[in-house]
């Protein structure tokens, strides 16, 4: 249970009850960053000054990563409009203290997180309590007086502000920081090949792999065999001497010969970091930006935040939290000339930045002992191309090597905007223009910018705060963990693409004590209304689509009696999800997501239009989304994992010309991208890497080396026993189209299908448990032991290849038999997860009685194996297929298998005489710890890693690579949400294709690069009259063509476009062809296109659909074949 007691010195405390650390439910953040980093966090407490939006961000990014406690410091009371931006304030909480309502709402997150909050006066007595400070609010003087309080008492400090589309991230770790780990991702282990008896000796490795290395680079060795020596835990630097190759300063003449085997890995050296306090950094910053083009804008920005904070430090009075009233033109005036008089004394003024090729100042830092120059200010670009990274479940375009970023500028108003105070956007000439026109100097700070900025100054949007809370929350984690690299040491970001191309009348931006009055100070009562109105699909309720969500209804979309968010996703909440989706709590765990989200939207808003499904958005579902269901809605906004997802909904969207916006994360690294209709190219116009690196089959059954080989071949041996077995059982007992489709199988096929049900009804169906323990001791030896007899049978220790090679050599890797012995634990642990599994799926009672086990063992005789002659094992997966092929030709080993299948069909029982029997199949379930699917992968890739010499894999590697976990963290994940929803407010307000970003991103470096959409390709057809057609992939021919046979409809179409159609289909199937025989041609000239779309094709089209989409092949006025749009043809 959770307490609250009140405590004098710091106010509100809610403890948590004591809990010992769980890998299940930190798995994905674990697969992320690694379990010492979240042990680390479960240690750490941080204290958040400021609970506004950005604060409120970081605390339940911080809370769901499993951070051990938070303390809150913000002494003012909630207002309506903080609603719009702070998904842990409700309605009920305005007019309390913001810091003791976050703090209540907070806890809900994870009962483990111990949250305290604390008054003002407490606080600096409190800082050397905690590991890290996370300061959102506060004028610089006290950010600076704060910063250095935490220095004198060795506390990390990060600053994370946030006004309107402006904010920027501060971080400082002290003089000098070391961090571990730059990316956090596993060490790959690499296969030795071969090693010189030499000085240097020279290491080479396989041929299927590259090590990767640089010079100086170290590498630690194990089980090599021959040259034992090199087997050390002392690391080895390596001098790099190919991509296959490196050597190493050891003299190995007298090492013994290198015989076979070995393996080795990059070592992870800890890596300095020299940080500046913020005092010294204000005035000369090393500042990281998104891009190269964006630099220009940077030293404007920093000193317009400033100018800011001492105007309004100079009007109101110092303020830790923040407040102030809105400017006026006075106002506006007397700022211009702060700004103007920080400028002239900073040192910008006439500077160039430090990545440009024009020199610049420098200054005297003392550094790792030594005096070294450095600039007096630096901006470094983080990357304008990222690298070609991708995984299946982010989306990241491994082809955004061939975007270029463009510059991002903002063009001042002609009379230098002293007369305008409503916001506008910029044009992409402005700043970067001007400063070229200048020869890159920065003589004057840029008004417009200025301007903009003051217009923000007393504003807070959801997405900013969602996108600057998660970068700085990864940054607070990278403190804690000493894992990933720091952010060094400021990163601005800006928004100023989003805004109204339209100066905007003041009383459209007018207050009005509303929850969202700080977007509508910005984007006007009338967008605000056009956001509500409108209807949106989310697709997945995941961690991507929980953010969406949550930012969606803190915006107010969809938040109207004619707006509407649908959202579908067919999965149920499990624990692993709780700690990047913060809609979920752990009473939510087995409930279905969509409708669970939907409870969780509208207490964030109860004006909030929820539809929650749980339907896959897929083939099956096109009765559910139909022609109608995408008419009446605004867009799609894709939240999912797979690519082959990520397609399909691209397709829906092309077909009925709707934008999507598709967000993809894996880890720390993320993608937002944006498809406008009539605009930009689809998602299918881009090539994607492969989501995953396919291992090859006969690897994984015979020829396995590394570890992950021996994980999978364990989770398709779970998949196998426990899952397909009992399957094809019940399918056997219940279908006759599955016993007629067994007996017209080639025999060879057939035979070890009846062998498996022989087996699972007859010879090992268990009546008890101690019978499932004998077949699990049979799979033992079956698994480990014999069929590794039989494959050193076939290819024997020294055999060599046609080409005089060995044949154990390379990926390779000879085996050896296990032998069971009982004292060995990992044998017994194989024992009681098979054993207890097989009971499970006869529907017996389990045990785990190892003694009570191990004396079963014992009682029984395991049958002496002999190889077998004749026994085919392929070595490559091209000889594999062709075996599998020539099983279509009748063979000598058909007429054998012709024969064992008669004898098997007689020893298995009849359906009837089983009649009502059925085996449970069990599906792997990941975040269970007691059913014993992590425990049998686990166990059974050990077992085979010990069979070939490889490491062994930990039972969370198996939960994880069983499961299918993605790496996910919540800061990730937000980040990618805030960024849908900038895209999205470009959607709504019709931005042009040039003012939208494809953002790809990896937190872990930082590294940000954005790239413009692709323009959609035009294309020109000739025809036979009229002008010649020109058309994107979002253009249709629509027609009227209810009751019209496919005649009329050939003839129409050449009549109204000129064109004649060659060919039809619908979905997979061909409706109509000139090549079809003539008989087919006359039987559906006389059908009408609906009667082809069911009679023909076989499709049945939904009663309320009036609309289908046909594809067509055309030849143009030339009788050239040609490309043309889809037919959108109304048949009802």
């Amino acid at each position: 249970m959770v307490t609250m007691e009140l405590d004098s010195a710091e106010g509100l405390r809610i403890s948590p009850p004591a809990k010992s650390f769980d890998d299940v439910h930190y798995s994905r953040l674990i697969h992320t960053i690694g379990k010492e980093a979240v042990e680390a966090l479960h240690r750490s407490k941080v204290l958040i000054l400021g609970c506004r939006g950005v604060g409120a961000e970081i605390a339940k990014n911080l809370i769901c990563s499993g951070i051990g406690g938070v303390g809150l410091v913000d002494e003012d009371v909630v207002s309506n409009k903080d609603l719009g931006a702070h998904m842990f304030l409700k309605e009920g909480d305005v007019g309390q203290n913001r810091a003791v309502a976050t703090a209540r709402n907070l806890s809900e997150l994870n009962p483990s997180a111990e949250i305290v909050t604390l008054s003002v006066t407490a606080l600096e007595a409190s800082i050397k309590n905690y590991h890290v400070v996370a300061a959102t609010v506060g004028s610089f003087p006290y950010l600076v007086h704060l910063n250095n309080l935490c220095r004198s008492v060795g506390v990390y400090f990060v600053a994370a502000i946030a006004h309107g589309i402006f904010s920027f991230v501060f971080v400082d770790l002290g003089e000098m920081f070391s961090f571990v780990d730059q990316t956090a991702e596993p060490v790959g282990l690499l296969l030795v090949e071969s090693i010189t008896q030499d000085c240097p000796a020279t290491i080479t490795v396989v041929e299927e792999q590259r090590h990767g290395l640089a010079d100086g680079d170290e590498v630690i060795f194990y089980g090599v065999r021959g040259m034992e020596e090199v087997n050390k835990t002392v690391p080895y630097p390596v001098s790099v001497t190919g991509t296959s190759s490196f050597t190493i300063p050891v003299d190995s003449r007298t090492f013994g010969r290198y015989i076979s085997g070995g393996y080795f890995h990059k070592l992870k050296r800890a890596k300095d970091l020299a940080f500046l306090p913020l005092g010294q950094s204000l005035n000369s910053p090393d500042i990281c930006t998104f891009d190269s083009a964006n630099a220009s804008l940077i030293p404007h920005l920093h000193i317009g935040f400033q100018a800011l904070d001492e105007f309004e430090t100079r009007k109101n009075g110092a303020s830790i939290t923040g407040g102030g009233s809105a400017f006026s033109e006075q106002d506006l005036d007397e700022l211009l000339k702060v700004a103007n008089e920080l400028w002239d004394h900073s040192v910008f003024a006439g500077k160039e930045a430090a990545h440009s090729n024009g020199k610049i100042d420098t200054a005297d830092v003392v550094k790792d002992g030594q005096l070294e120059e450095r600039p007096i200010f630096e901006i470094r670009s983080s990357g304008s191309k990222l690298r070609q990274e991708k995984d299946s479940q982010d989306g990241l375009k491994s082809r955004l090597s061939d975007f270029e970023t463009d510059g991002r500028g903002m063009a001042p108003d002609e009379d230098g905007g002293s007369q305008d105070v409503g916001i506008s956007t910029r044009t992409r000439e402005g700043p970067v223009k001007k400063m070229s026109e200048a020869e890159g100097r920065n003589d004057k700070i840029d008004s417009t910018i200025v301007r903009f900025l003051a217009q923000s100054w007393h504003t807070e949007l959801c997405p900013i705060a969602a996108i600057i809370g998660g970068v700085a929350s990864q940054e607070v984690i990278k403190a804690i963990s000493k894992v990933l690299v720091p952010l060094h040491q400021w990163l601005y970001f800006d928004a100023m693409d989003c805004l109204p191309s339209q100066q905007l009348p003041p009383e459209d931006r007018a207050a009005s004590d509303s929850r969202y009055d700080f977007q509508i100070s910005l984007f006007g009562r009338n967008f605000q209304q056009s956001l509500k109105d409108s209807k949106w699909l989310v697709v997945g309720a995941g961690g991507i689509g929980s953010e969406l969500l949550k930012n969606l209804v803190l915006m107010g979309v969809g938040c109207s009696s004619e707006g509407q968010i649908v959202v579908t996703d067919m999965d149920n909440v499990s624990k692993s999800n709780l700690t990047n989706q913060a809609l979920y709590q752990i009473e939510d765990i087995g409930r279905p997501k969509t409708p669970t989200a939907a409870r969780a939207l509208r207490r964030l808003n109860p004006a909030a239009q929820i539809h929650a499904l749980q339907e896959k958005f897929e083939l099956d579902s096109e009765s559910v989304f139909d022609s109608s269901f995408f008419e009446s809605i605004s867009g799609v906004l894709s939240a999912v994992d797979t690519a082959s997802s990520r397609l399909y909904i691209d397709m829906r969207c092309v077909s009925y010309r709707r934008p999507m916006i598709d967000g993809g994360k894996h880890g720390t690294k993320g993608s937002v991208q944006v498809f406008v209709p009539f605009n930009s190219e689809m998602y299918a116009s881009t090539q994607d890497a492969p989501e995953h690196k396919e291992i090859p089959i006969c690897t994984l059954r015979n020829f396995p080396y590394a570890t992950e080989h021996t994980i999978q071949w364990a989770v398709t041996m779970f998949e196998s026993l426990f899952k397909q077995r009992p399957l094809d059982v019940n399918a056997y007992l219940s279908s006759r189209d599955y016993q007629d489709n067994i007996r017209k199988s080639a025999p060879t096929a057939r035979l070890p299908i009846l062998e498996t049900l022989r087996d699972a009804l007859v010879r090992q169906r268990p009546l008890s448990f101690e019978a499932c323990v004998q077949w699990a001791r049979l799979q033992f030896e079956e698994l480990f032991s014999n069929n590794i007899k039989q494959l050193l049978f076939n290819f024997p220790p020294g055999m060599t290849t046609t080409a005089g090679a060995p044949f154990w050599s390379g990926t390779k890797r000879i085996p050896t038999p296990v032998i069971f012995d009982p004292s060995q634990r990992l044998h017994i642990d194989f024992i009681v997860a098979a054993s207890n599994l097989q009971a499970t799926v006869y529907g017996l009672k389990g045990c785990q009685d190892r003694l009570l086990l191990v004396d079963i063992i014992h009682k029984m005789d395991i049958p002496h194996f002999e190889p077998k002659e004749g026994v085919k094992i392929a070595i490559s997966d091209n000889e594999l297929r062709g075996s599998t092929q020539r099983r279509g030709y009748h063979s000598a080993d058909d007429n054998d298998a012709i024969d064992t299948c008669a004898a098997l069909l007689k020893e298995l029982p009849t359906p009837a005489t089983l009649a009502g029997y059925r085996l449970s199949p069990i599906e792997f379930q990941k975040d269970d710890e007691h059913n014993f699917h992590a425990e049998f992968v686990a166990a059974a890739a050990n077992l085979r890693a010990s069979n070939y010499g490889i490491p062994f894999a930990e039972k969370l590697q198996a939960r994880l690579v069983g499961g299918q976990v993605i790496p996910a963290m919540i800061t990730s994940t937000a980040v990618v949400g805030g960024l849908m929803c900038l895209e999205l407010y470009k959607l709504l307000l019709q931005k042009p294709l040039a003012d939208h970003r494809h953002t790809y991103f990896n937190l872990a470096l930082p590294l940000f690069c954005y790239a413009q959409p692709l323009k959609a390709v035009e294309h020109t057809v000739t025809r036979v009259q009229g002008t010649p057609l020109t058309w994107t992939l979002w253009d249709r021919f629509e027609m009227d063509c209810v009751d019209m046979k496919l005649e009329k409809f050939l003839a129409e179409f050449k009549r109204q476009h000129g064109l004649d159609i060659t060919m039809i289909s619908y979905g997979k199937s061909l409706l109509y062809a000139e090549f079809l025989p003539r008989k087919k041609l006359q039987d559906r000239m006389s059908l009408t296109l609906l009667e082809l779309i069911t009679v023909v094709g076989k499709v049945t089209i939904p009663a309320i659909e009036s609309k289908a989409i046909f594809s067509i092949s055309c030849t143009d006025a030339n009788d050239n074949d040609v490309e043309v749009p889809d037919v959108v043809a109304k048949i009802r």
